[in-house]
């Protein structure tokens, strides 16, 4: 592997460190911003909902390669070391269970308040993405610090 590979590794593994937690926030934000827009799919509720699929689909292909899928496979092997490997499955665990509490949460809020089942999904989904992603970020930047 050239020193270049190492080089781009480092710089990629930096950025996405960062990145993963700003798009974490920025996903659950945004949504939170758009929650009642969500009952009519008229043309800009549409785009929004196609808008949230993709965004959730690039996110769900973050946590679980790593990401650096268009890099060389070198790149690739050593942005994802051991050491990312351990924080994505520590993420995904932390998604797993804000999934868990975000869905009790809203089985409660059903007693007093009813709930669509794709606000529901939407809401667990963007909570248990977004709570997966601010973590590995934060991991991953626990990791290059020290």
């Amino acid at each position: 592997m050239a020193e270049t590979d190492f080089a781009r590794a480092e710089k990629l593994t930096t950025r996405r460190a960062r990145m993963a937690t700003v798009l974490g926030i920025v996903f659950v934000a945004t949504q939170t911003a758009s929650l009642e827009t969500d009952a009519a799919l008229s043309r800009p509720e549409l785009i929004g909902a196609a808008a949230w699929v993709v965004w959730t689909m690039a996110f769900i292909m973050l946590l679980a390669t790593g990401g650096g899928l268009i890099r060389s496979a070198q790149v690739r092997a050593l942005m994802n070391d051991e050491t990312t490997r351990a924080n994505r499955l520590h993420a995904i665990a932390a998604g797993f269970w804000i999934a868990l509490a975000t869905a009790l949460v809203a089985y409660i809020a059903t007693f007093y308040e009813p709930i669509d089942a794709r606000q529901a999904a939407r809401v667990i989904i963007t909570t248990a993405l977004g709570g997966a992603m601010i973590r590995f970020g934060a991991l991953e930047r626990k990791s290059l610090a020290g």
